[in-house]
């Protein structure tokens, strides 16, 4: 198994402190550069960006968090038809204000990990074939996953916990650019993923993966998907996923949301479930312009669980700007076995 050693408090410390100082040179340069937050620096042709989420946890039982959960890097190059590659490295999960489980449990000291690795050659002005470490478009959160550009700081168990969030393989997408036809993406890892994320950052780790989704357009943003993924965890169970997502505006209500069944193999592994099933709905109302109410609701069904999780979240943004972005949320577990704790969520993200 391809784990990364967790990195050392101090290290970590500091590579935060220099990422940090590098964003604020960043937006020191925007009067001599004309740089502007959330699109990066350019440099030739490549572009340097990435984006950083501070989230503060206060549990209903427990102890009290202040976690970087994310400090991501993008490297993206534009080099010509067949040379694009694009590159995310990510500092996850390093504890600030965060009190241990157990001696020696890793959570919370920060691991680098090594988010995508791929190159896009467009083929044509609608094909690009993508080579390397990629993230799996099962549904659209997985696929956006940046903290500025996502509903909630909590993010709902059914848009990462039960499928592989990656693919290290080979991928085809099809994006018609007069929207008159379906968008897809097809993709397959043919072994074991690259650079896999370790153990105690994720649920279930994956050998084999390949799947496939369809996205319909209905408007500017909106728009209606479907997803299917097969895969292969370590340990030999074979999984099936069929879902579905969509996103819909309707003046300054959203409404959004995802949903999956999958079929499970025991392969010799005991669960007390040979389904899994997970769907959250959510709304969102923008109050003003830079002020927005949510909400969402979620079932998830985990194989391994005795009953159904169904979690509430209330919240509100504030939108200092789209690229710089503070919530603050009330989760709610109302029965089954909880995936995320009930308490008190705030974030403060920025896309630099």
């Amino acid at each position: 198994m391809n784990r990364r050693r967790p990195l050392r408090y101090r290290d970590a410390s500091r590579v935060a402190v220099l990422s940090c100082v590098l964003c604020l040179i960043g937006r020191g340069a925007r009067a001599d550069a004309d740089y502007e937050l959330g699109h990066g620096i350019d440099v030739g042709p490549i572009n340097f960006a990435g984006y950083s989420d501070l989230v503060a946890n206060v549990p209903s039982r427990g102890t009290g968090s202040l976690v970087l959960n994310d400090l991501s890097l993008f490297v993206s190059g534009h080099i010509g038809q067949l040379f694009n590659p694009f590159t995310e490295v990510e500092l996850a999960d390093l504890g600030l204000i965060h009190a241990r489980a157990a001696p020696g449990d890793d959570h919370g000291t920060g691991d680098l990990v090594l988010e995508r690795l791929y190159n896009d050659s467009y083929l044509s002005d609608s094909i690009t074939l993508r080579l390397g470490k990629m993230l799996a478009p099962v549904g659209e959160w997985n696929v956006i996953h940046a903290a500025p550009l996502v509903l909630t700081t909590v993010r709902p168990a059914v848009t990462y916990r039960n499928f592989s969030e990656y693919a290290t393989g080979i991928s085809v997408l099809y994006s018609d650019p007069s929207a008159r036809f379906p968008d897809f993406q097809v993709y397959w890892q043919p072994s074991g993923e690259f650079s896999e994320r370790p153990s105690h950052l994720t649920v279930h780790q994956y050998r084999g993966v390949a799947g496939v989704h369809v996205s319909f357009p209905l408007g500017l943003l909106d728009k209606l998907g479907f997803s299917f993924q097969h895969s292969k965890d370590v340990l030999g169970v074979d999984q099936s996923l069929l879902g579905t997502d969509y996103h819909y505006s309707v003046g300054q209500l959203t409404l959004q949301g995802e949903g999956t069944y999958s079929d499970i193999s025991d392969n010799g592994v005991i669960h007390n479930h040979d389904t899994e099933w997970a769907a959250y709905a959510a709304a969102s109302y923008t109050v003003a312009e830079q002020w927005s109410v949510y909400a969402w609701y979620e079932g998830f069904l985990d194989r391994t669980a005795p009953s159904t999780a169904q979690d509430v979240l209330l919240g509100i943004a504030y939108k200092y700007e789209p690229a710089l972005v503070a919530k603050l949320e009330y989760l709610q577990n109302i029965g089954g076995q909880p995936v995320n704790r009930t308490g008190l969520y705030a974030s403060f993200s920025v896309l630099f």
